[in-house]
C-alpha cells in the first residue's frame, strides 16, 4: 500500500488489538481472583446464583468444597482469556462471516460458562450430605 494512509490504518488496527486484548484480560482476572479469594476461603462458597452457600455442618469437607469451587473460577477465567484472544483470532483470520464468528464465540463462551454450572451441580450431589 503506498498511500500516505496506509501505515496509519496499521497503527489504530494495532492499538484496537492491544486495546482488546487488555480488555480481555481484565476480565479474565476477574474470574482468577475470584476463584483465588473462593480457593483460600475458610467458610463455605457458592457461586454468585442467588443460592445459599451449604452450611459447614453440610458439606463433608469445607476445604475441598472451596478448592473445587477456586479451581473452576480460575479454570474460567484462563478458558475466557483463551476464548477471548487466541479463539477470536483464528475464526478472524479464518472464517469471512462476522454473524459465524460471532456465534462460534458465543457458543464457545456460553458452554464455559454452562460447564461452570455443569461442575457445580455435581458438587452439591457429591459433597451435601444427604439429610
Amino acid at each position: 500500500c503506498k498511500m500516505m494512509g496506509c501505515d496509519f490504518l496499521r497503527r489504530i488496527d494495532m492499538a484496537a488489538t492491544i486495546i482488546y486484548l487488555i480488555i480481555s484480560l481484565l476480565v479474565s482476572l476477574i474470574f482468577i481472583i475470584l476463584g483465588m479469594i473462593q480457593y483460600k476461603a475458610e467458610k463455605p462458597v457458592t457461586i454468585n446464583t442467588g443460592e445459599k452457600p451449604p452450611r459447614e455442618d453440610e458439606l463433608t469437607s469445607v476445604p475441598e468444597w472451596n478448592h473445587r469451587h477456586g479451581r473452576n473460577f480460575i479454570i474460567l477465567g484462563c478458558a475466557f482469556f483463551i476464548t477471548l484472544s487466541v479463539f477470536a483470532y483464528f475464526i478472524e483470520n479464518l472464517v469471512d462471516s462476522v454473524l459465524f464468528q460471532a456465534v462460534i464465540l458465543l457458543i464457545s463462551l456460553f458452554a464455559e460458562i454452562a460447564w461452570v454450572g455443569l461442575e457445580h451441580n455435581v458438587m452439591k450431589k457429591k459433597m451435601i450430605k444427604k439429610k
